[in-house]
């Protein structure tokens, strides 16, 4: 590499870690301020996100954890029901539909209503 590419390579670099450090003071003085925001940054997974940490990228990354605690929730849910009804793993539900057609997202209330075409089961259940 030439003299020149390596001064521009360096200076770039310098440039970008001299922002980051920026943001990273800014940060430390707002989370010095805000012991409660210090503690949100510690349950952040930052290798899910995609792009930066702007407004936009918060916003969808906390579409993505919503979404993925409303599935796991109805998966624990369904697990939970099969055990308490002490039912084996492929049992279906009342309805006679397997528990995986029924909302993969809890309701409001709590209930996993099926979504197999004219079926009117509105909650999963084993017994």
């Amino acid at each position: 590499m030439s003299e020149r590419t390596l001064h521009a390579t360096y200076a770039s670099a310098s440039r970008s870690a001299g922002a980051q450090a920026a943001a990273l003071r800014l940060l430390l003085a707002r989370t010095a301020a805000d012991p409660d925001l210090a503690l949100a940054l510690t349950q952040i997974d930052t290798t899910e996100m995609k792009g930066p940490l702007d407004t936009a990228g918060l916003r969808a990354a906390l579409t993505e954890a919503e979404a993925e605690r409303d599935v796991n929730a109805a998966l624990a849910e369904r697990y939970q029901r099969r055990a308490l009804a002490g039912v084996a793993l492929g049992t279906a539900c009342v309805c006679g539909h397997s528990p995986a057609t029924h909302a993969p997202r809890l309701t409001e209330d709590g209930r996993l209503p099926c979504r197999h075409d004219d079926c009117s089961c509105g909650d999963l259940n084993f017994f």
